[in-house]
C-alpha cells in the first residue's frame, strides 16, 4: 500500500481510528525507530522501550494526540522527529552526566566553543546566545552569526556526543509531555515586566513574518534544527530530504539572514527574562 500523505493520514486517524493507527504504525515506526537511535540509544530493547512508550504515549485517550496533530506546525515526520527526541531525553532523565569540553570541540575557536556551552550546557536558545555573546564582547553578534557557529560544531559531534549531551541536559528537568514543543523552561523571570513582554512578542513577530519569506521545507529545516536542536541527518529522515549538504544550510541562513534585516532585526536582542524568539528548546 503506498504511503498515504499528511492530510489523509489525518482524516483516517479522525474518521476510523484502528485503521489509521495501524497505517500509521506502518508509516512511521521506521522513522521512530531511527530517530531513538539517531538520538544515542543503540541497544535494542532499549530502543524498543522507548518506542512503545511513545506508541503507548500516541494512542492514549483515543489517539487523542494523533488527532490534535497540528498541520499548521509541520509534518508528521517533522513533529514525530521532535516526539523521538522528548522521548529520549526522558528516558535518560535519572542518568548521571558530566560536564566536558569534547576534544572536537575543543579543537573549534573559542566563539565556536562559548556557544557550544550556551547551547549544549545552558541549554540558551540561540537567539539568547546572541544577546549573551553581545554583552560579553560590547560588539553585535547576530542570530545568524549564531545559527552558523551552531551548524560548524554540529558537524563535530558524533552519536556518542549526542547521547552524553542529553543525559546531561536533562538532569534537572522538570518532565514534559512526549510532544510538548511549547514548555518554557528557561524563563528566568515568570512574570516579566509589561514593556520586556511587548518587546518580546514584537520580536517574535518579526521573527515569524522573516522565516515565512523562506519557503516552507527552509523554514521547517531552520526550526527543526535550530530551535529543535535536530542533528542535520536527523532533520534529513524527519523532512524525507537528501542532500542537505553544509552549503545548502549556508544558503538557508543566508536567506534568513535578508529576511531578518527585512524584518527590521539588526540584533536579536529580545530575549529578555529567558523568552526567546525561537520559543523555549524542548
Amino acid at each position: 500500500m503506498p504511503a498515504l500523505s499528511d492530510d489523509a493520514l489525518r482524516a483516517l486517524i479522525r474518521t476510523d481510528s484502528p485503521l489509521g493507527w495501524r497505517t500509521f504504525i506502518d508509516q512511521y515506526t521506521p522513522l521512530l525507530v531511527g530517530s531513538i537511535r539517531r538520538a544515542g540509544v543503540v541497544d535494542r530493547d532499549e530502543v524498543m522501550e522507548i518506542y512503545v512508550a511513545v506508541c503507548e504515549q500516541l494512542s492514549a485517550r483515543g489517539f487523542e494526540r494523533l488527532k490534535s496533530q497540528d498541520a499548521a506546525r509541520g509534518s508528521i515526520g517533522g513533529w514525530l522527529a521532535v516526539v523521538a527526541r522528548h522521548a529520549v531525553v526522558d528516558w535518560v532523565r535519572s542518568r548521571r552526566g558530566r560536564r566536558r569540553l569534547f576534544h572536537a570541540v575543543q579543537d573549534l575557536p573559542a566563539f565556536e566553543q562559548q556557544v557550544f556551552e550556551l547551547y549544549y550546557w545552558e541549554e540558551r536558545t540561540p537567539s539568547e546566545i546572541a544577546e549573551l555573546l553581545s554583552s560579553r564582547t560590547g560588539s553585535r553578534v547576530d542570530l545568524v552569526t549564531v545559527l552558523e557557529a551552531l551548524e560548524r560544531v554540529d558537524r563535530t559531534l558524533s552519536d556518542r556526543h549526542r547521547a552524553e549531551l542529553l543525559a546531561l541536559a536533562v538532569r534537572s528537568r522538570t518532565p514534559s509531555a512526549i510532544d510538548d514543543t511549547d514548555a518554557a523552561h528557561h524563563v528566568a523571570d515568570p512574570q516579566p515586566d509589561p514593556e520586556t513582554t511587548v518587546r518580546v512578542a514584537e520580536l517574535n513577530g518579526r521573527l515569524e513574518r522573516a522565516l515565512g519569506v523562506l519557503s516552507p521545507e527552509d523554514a521547517a529545516i531552520v526550526r527543526l534544527k535550530y530551535a529543535e536542536g535536530l542533528s542535520t541527518r536527523d532533520v534529513e529522515h524527519a523532512l524525507g530530504i537528501t542532500g542537505l549538504t553544509s552549503d545548502r544550510l549556508r544558503a538557508i541562513l543566508a536567506r534568513l539572514r535578508a529576511a531578518l534585516a527585512a524584518a527590521g532585526i539588526n540584533r536579536i536582542d529580545g530575549a529578555a527574562g529567558g523568552v526567546s524568539a525561537f520559543g523555549a528548546r524542548p
